[in-house]
């Protein structure tokens, strides 16, 4: 009997291997051109580019304006309404007679890209660098403010362009 039971635990210890799954040549990626304009690319913080290429207009080719957002939901506010309920944009407010964009956590996960293309949406829809005094908005983190103070600072958006901190 306790041959048996040595037999039977030397066959489960030895017979117990680390999976060896080959990858199937199928399944290796997608078709050559599959990731040809494509528009959205999150993550997109490759620290091999430069910021200053990263954001510019017409990364990789690809030309983008805020009316393409406008033309694929119909409507500026539509488009809003998305980020809203995304939760990339949480609140518009002022502090010291400067407009301040919310965003929240959402925001703060996408590429610099991307968070380029919000900033220059919002700009878009109400033109905040040519007809606020203050030819420029701040942007703010939405759950870090403290009584008079919005938040926790992100960027700021002029007619430069965003500058983020």
């Amino acid at each position: 009997m306790k041959i048996l039971k040595i037999f039977v635990f030397l066959v489960l210890v030895l017979s117990v291997q680390p999976a060896n799954a080959e990858p199937k040549p199928w399944v290796w990626g997608w078709w050559p051109g599959h990731w040809d304009k494509q528009d959205f690319k999150p993550h997109i913080d490759d620290p091999k580019i430069p910021h200053n290429i990263q954001w510019k207009n017409g990364l990789y080719g690809q030309d983008w304006t805020p009316e393409n957002w406008i033309r694929a939901k119909g409507s500026p506010e539509e488009v809003i309404k998305g980020f809203y309920r995304a939760g990339i944009i949480t609140d518009q407010t002022d502090y010291d007679d400067v407009p301040v964009l919310e965003v929240g956590d959402a925001y703060l996960k996408l590429s610099g890209q991307e968070k380029r293309r919000i900033a220059e949406f919002m700009d878009y829809v109400f033109q905040v660098t040519e007809k606020s005094p203050a030819k420029m908005f701040y942007i703010f983190h939405e759950d870090s403010g403290f009584l008079i103070w919005p938040g926790r600072p992100v960027g700021v958006y002029t007619q430069a362009g965003l500058q983020l901190q």
